[in-house]
């Protein structure tokens, strides 16, 4: 039976921002109204109250969803890195392997902003400025480019109050 939030309450003449509430775990229903469900759906009460056995496939297996997108950058930076060697090209290959570095963690970035992992959206966030910073010093090809680094600190910090805005833990009242 599929059902809109509204329609659902309706039928238990409840609000329909109630039940959203409950979908997102930001409340519960009470007694009455847990009844009016188990009675409205045909499920014990118990079934409505016990954990869920199983996850969603989706979810379970979600950080391994990012993980293969990230394994794609590199398995494109190996493949270069491995035809640039053989061709031997006046280019150092290895370069091919740091540009990766800011790459996958833009990726595995996006994910878990996606997903609101604050502590690994932080880390990411490092990885991806600090090694982008890197591979510009690598690309202009004078390793003594401090000032790239003295640029990408302002930027750092201030991406990183943004996402403290964002992301601050919020108080109870």
């Amino acid at each position: 039976m599929s059902l809109t939030q509204l329609e659902l309450a309706n039928k238990l003449n409840y609000s329909d921002k109630s039940i959203s509430k409950w979908e997102r775990g930001e409340g519960v229903p009470d007694i009455f109204v847990i009844t009016e469900l188990s009675k409205f759906f045909g499920v014990s009460v118990d079934s409505l109250l016990s954990q869920r056995k199983q996850h969603f496939a989706l979810f379970r297996y979600r950080y391994i969803l990012a993980y293969f997108y990230a394994s794609i950058v590199w398995l494109i930076a190996g493949t270069t890195f491995g035809i640039l060697s053989l061709l031997q090209v006046n280019y150092p290959a290895w370069h091919v392997l740091i540009y990766a570095i800011p790459v996958s963690s833009l990726v595995l970035f996006c994910f878990f902003i996606a997903w609101r992992q604050v502590k690994w959206i932080y880390i990411y966030l490092s990885l991806f400025i600090w090694t982008l910073a890197l591979a510009t010093t690598l690309m202009l090809d004078q390793i003594t480019n401090y000032w790239v680094y003295i640029i990408t600190t302002p930027i750092y910090l201030f991406i990183s109050f943004l996402l403290y805005i964002i992301y601050k833990p919020k108080k109870i009242k």
